[in-house]
């Protein structure tokens, strides 16, 4: 028996990685953000005020914040709190909305495994190297290693999420968020999204969908973002940002036709935006033998 993996244009947006310290009466004040968060408690403990709900998280534990959540942390207790901390998105829209089914989920050490400890000092001396290297390769193996570690992390969760969600007629007893959707929702919200994937995603396309749905913009825009975590128009962009990853690496297109493929109005209009989401320019996306193969047909 063979088997294969499908073809995989996947990208991971990192923030705010790092290892902290805070004293005892340290506070931050309530805020949200549009990114995933993912906290642990090296040592001490913190309260966290997420919601209606204040929850302790003590020396050992992770939390999983979702996107958009407002809440607030403090450092009760009479000695330090020594975390790490992880903002970060996905492009995956099943993922995302798998992620964003509750507002916070916890994992004690035992669920998070034995060696998560041990790979958390690694992945410490490999954000040390990094600042302190001046080797390009190995400063790229050591992100590489903090990488698998967060996807190994975003994993876990994804897991004890999927454990957690209970049958559709139990979501009203669950700890589900109040943004739960119901199932005529959802049915609306997976006929965009078929529609959004499967149509070329041009300006104007989500009005054309309401309009098609019997609905407002606004409604479709609101139905939408509660079933996946993310509006329409950010789904578009995921779905352009794709596309243009995927011909980038595997045709041979130039990125004047990519350009107008995509639907953007000149080739430096979707240079800026490839720019904007991925932090590098189209040219510099494609892989070197594949430029220095297209210049020499040239």
């Amino acid at each position: 028996m063979e088997l294969h993996l499908p073809n995989l244009t996947s990208t991971m947006q990192i923030i705010g990685c790092h290892f902290g310290t805070k004293p005892p009466g340290w506070r931050y004040e309530r805020h949200h953000h549009f990114l995933f968060e993912i906290l642990h408690c090296i040592e001490g403990s913190t309260v966290h005020l997420i919601g209606d709900h204040e929850i302790t998280l003590r020396t050992g534990e992770w939390m999983l914040l979702k996107s958009g959540v407002a809440h607030e942390m403090m450092n009760y207790s009479d000695s330090m709190y020594r975390y790490f901390n992880i903002h970060f998105d996905l492009d995956d829209p099943m993922l995302r909305a798998a992620l964003c089914q509750f507002d916070y989920v916890i994992l004690t050490p035992e669920e998070m495994g034995t060696d998560t400890g041990q790979q958390l000092t690694i992945v410490e001396q490999s954000m040390e190297a990094l600042q302190t290297t001046s080797d390009t390769l190995r400063g790229s193996i050591q992100f590489l290693h903090v990488q698998a570690f967060i996807l190994g992390l975003i994993e876990r969760f994804s897991r004890k999420i999927i454990d957690q969600m209970p049958p559709a007629a139990d979501v009203s007893a669950s700890r589900a968020t109040s943004y739960t959707a119901t199932s005529s929702e959802t049915a609306i919200a997976r006929e965009m999204e078929y529609i959004l994937r499967t149509e070329q995603p041009y300006k104007g396309t989500i009005g054309d969908i309401a309009s098609g749905l019997g609905l407002s913009r606004s409604q479709c825009s609101k139905i939408f973002t509660k079933v996946y975590g993310q509006s329409p128009r950010q789904y578009i962009s995921r779905l352009i940002l794709n596309k243009a990853k995927h011909l980038l690496v595997n045709s041979n297109l130039t990125i004047e036709q990519i350009a107008e493929e995509l639907g953007f109005e000149s080739t430096s209009q979707f240079s800026r935006q490839f720019r904007r989401w991925t932090g590098t320019a189209p040219s510099h996306f494609r892989p070197r033998l594949h430029n220095s193969v297209t210049a020499a047909t040239r």
